[in-house]
């Protein structure tokens, strides 16, 4: 199966490993996919989707890491963001929770990666349906998205 994400990949000619892994939706966590994957948790990834207004700004950060709102807002520019409710992901950035993906989103105004992604040349993100991963080459990527690398997460205490 291709999906939107892949098939954008393909015509930017970016190539990518396809991951695929079987886990119940009601245990899903970003851990766990990389359990199952055998990946580092600093090398896989989750996209998350915040709100400032009406203006929708996608932040990726490593599974095992908690996002800072505040780092957030400011590398994006703006006063304040919020996490768009997992009720609302399909309808503005058209994904289900478990499937966002930075590739391909609706609408964003910035996509913003975690700094840790420097420590990292492939990554794994996902694949834009439930049960797929990519693993992709870190710098293609970052290009293709247009992508800026800030400090977004909360500090470890």
């Amino acid at each position: 199966m291709k999906t939107n994400a892949m098939r954008m990949l393909d015509q930017a000619k970016i190539p990518y490993e396809v991951l695929e892994y079987d886990l119940d939706k009601d245990l899903f966590s970003g851990e766990k996919v990389s359990d199952l994957l055998g990946l580092e948790y600093s090398q896989c990834y989750k996209t998350l989707a915040l709100r400032h207004d009406h203006d929708i700004f996608i932040c990726v950060i490593s599974v095992k890491d908690e996002l800072d709102l505040k780092k957030c807002a400011k590398a994006c520019g703006v006063k304040n963001v919020e996490m768009v409710h997992v009720k609302e992901l399909l309808k503005l950035v058209g994904y289900e929770r478990g499937s966002v993906t930075p590739v391909g989103v609706k609408k964003n105004k910035g996509i913003v990666f975690d700094d840790e992604v420097l420590k990292h040349e492939l990554i794994e993100i996902s694949g834009g349906a439930y049960g797929i991963g990519l693993k992709v080459d870190r710098d293609k990527l970052l290009k293709y998205l247009n992508a800026q690398v800030k400090d977004i997460v909360k500090d470890e205490i």
